[in-house]
């Protein structure tokens, strides 16, 4: 039995009025192209087509080139996100003339994708480019700054759900059948202005039974969380069923393969049915490890394959609530966020001070915690050495007394070298010799002290005395004798304070 075409193919629009509700957009597309073909290519030779998923740039494309006439060379940036990897498909840009025998349309989807490192040399490939150059992106101001420089954007704007039921109603006029205008409703609600997937969910909607479009539509959830999609994974033996669960999760697939990884045990009981669900996500790990080491990022879908499906057919799950768990290495790497951000400011200090690539670092940053241990006055000068600060030392000591009392030692080491950078600024300025503007300091420094306190002394002096202690000197003074008392000059006004109390000690 052949396989039957997928609707969001089979009823692709084949022009460009054809196109649903982006009249606008369509229209500077044509204007665009059009100069080219009259031999007068637009300043901007790109052009970029900005909008939500489903809204029709793609279709835009291929309608473009099927009225046209041209030949259209395809790439996806998540699939080549390299320069290396997307020059040999642009060359073909600039390799024949817009006027030949097969006029070439380029077309790179997925444009906000593109690697920034290759940004610069796309942009200058555009520059040099003898064939229309398209670019289709869902956020146009995550294209990269170089390459938007040279297109001109055209937007497309999110279909509303009047816009897609009316395509819904076409394909199924066309295909002779019905559905409940309810579930046409959800689809159209569900699909978030995205037509593709609209489409998509219509042609699963009739081929696998209208009593089942409400658990189908439910993988739509755009905004579904990784505990429901994990959920929906284990409590299926549904290959397919399996892959759609996590559609809607906003997450990397190495981050979710860790949380399907953590669960695994909790979900099944034999132990040959926990190999097979670990073999499953091994294979999805190797997808993964080689997309990230070639940049072949296609091979992420075979990856989402394996940890999914591949652990969802794995064997006999336990019955009844099974509870998600986040990963013990997230939580774990959550708790310690401070701890490695202390330990890599650390590690980079290490490097920088004594040029070592970070492996050596590492190991120094062990014989250093056992220095700042066991010795703080040695600490305290790596410390100064290092320019670490309170919460660094705390780190490396692991104890905040000790810390505290390293830091302190760097405090007075810090302020000993400025003051010998100070000096030797100054024999440097004078042009003498350290030891000898040392001791000249050395005299400034006792100069000073006798000069504060020769200050102090006159101060004390030029102090005066009140009325009222004047009178009771006087009183204290009687019982001495008055052959003594007249022998005694009485103190004037402004006495002196230290004077008076040495006479009263008598």
């Amino acid at each position: 039995m052949p396989r039957e075409v997928p609707w969001v193919e089979k009823y692709r629009p084949r022009r460009l009025a054809e196109i649903v509700n982006q009249t606008k957009a369509i229209e500077q597309v044509k204007a665009w192209v059009e100069a080219w073909l009259a031999g007068k290519p637009p300043k901007k030779k790109a052009l970029i087509l900005a909008g939500p998923p489903g809204s029709g740039k793609t279709t835009t494309v291929y309608a473009l080139a099927r009225e046209y006439g041209f030949e259209v060379v395809e790439l996806n940036a998540s699939d080549e996100r390299t320069y290396e990897k997307i020059e040999r498909y642009v060359q073909a840009a600039y390799t024949m003339d817009i006027l030949g025998k097969h006029r070439k349309l380029i077309f790179l989807d997925e444009a906000d994708n593109i690697e920034p490192s290759g940004a610069k040399e796309i942009a200058k490939l555009i520059d040099r480019a003898r064939n229309p150059i398209i670019m289709a992106a869902n956020h146009y101001w995550e294209v990269p700054r170089e390459i938007r420089a040279k297109a001109q954007i055209v937007e497309y704007k999110r279909l509303t759900q009047r816009d897609i039921i009316k395509a819904l109603v076409r394909i199924l006029h066309i295909e002779k059948t019905t559905v409940p205008k309810e579930v046409l409703y959800d689809i159209a609600k569900h699909a978030g202005g995205d037509l593709r997937a609209a489409v998509n969910d219509l042609q699963t909607v009739v081929t696998g039974g209208v009593e089942d479009a409400h658990e189908i539509l439910a993988y739509r959830d755009t905004e579904k969380s990784v505990f429901q999609a994990l959920a929906q994974v284990f409590a299926t033996d549904n290959a397919k069923k399996a892959k759609m669960a996590t559609l809607g999760v906003d997450m990397f697939p190495h981050e979710l393969l860790q949380w399907i990884d953590e669960n695994v045990p909790y979900v099944y009981y034999r132990p040959e049915d926990i190999a097979r669900a670990y073999e499953a996500i091994s294979r999805a790990d190797i997808y993964l490890g080689r997309a990230q080491r070639t940049g072949a990022y296609s091979l992420w879908k075979y990856a989402t394959d394996m940890m999914t499906a591949g652990v969802a057919v794995a064997g006999v799950k336990k019955k009844g609530f099974v509870r998600i768990y986040p990963p013990k290495t997230i939580k774990l790497l959550t708790e310690s966020k401070t701890e490695r951000t202390l330990r890599d400011s650390v590690v980079k200090k290490i490097m920088k001070e004594m040029h070592m690539a970070k492996l050596e670092a590492l190991e120094t940053l062990n014989y250093l915690k056992a220095i700042f241990e066991n010795n703080p006055d040695v600490a305290a000068h790596f410390v100064v050495y290092l320019d670490l600060d309170l919460k660094e030392v705390e780190f490396i000591v692991g104890d905040k007394e000790k810390a505290k009392t390293i830091w302190a030692k760097s405090m007075n080491i810090e302020k000993k070298l400025k003051r010998e950078g100070e000096l030797e600024a100054r024999a440097r300025e004078a042009g003498r010799g350290l030891e000898e503007v040392e001791a000249a300091a050395e005299e400034e420094e006792v100069e000073e002290a006798e000069r504060e306190t020769e200050e102090a002394g006159e101060e004390t002096e030029e102090e005066e005395i009140s009325e009222e202690e004047l009178e009771k000197a006087e009183e204290e003074i009687e019982p001495v004798g008055k052959d003594e008392s007249e022998k005694i000059d009485r103190p004037k006004k402004k006495g002196k304070q230290a004077t008076l109390f040495d006479f009263l000690k008598k």
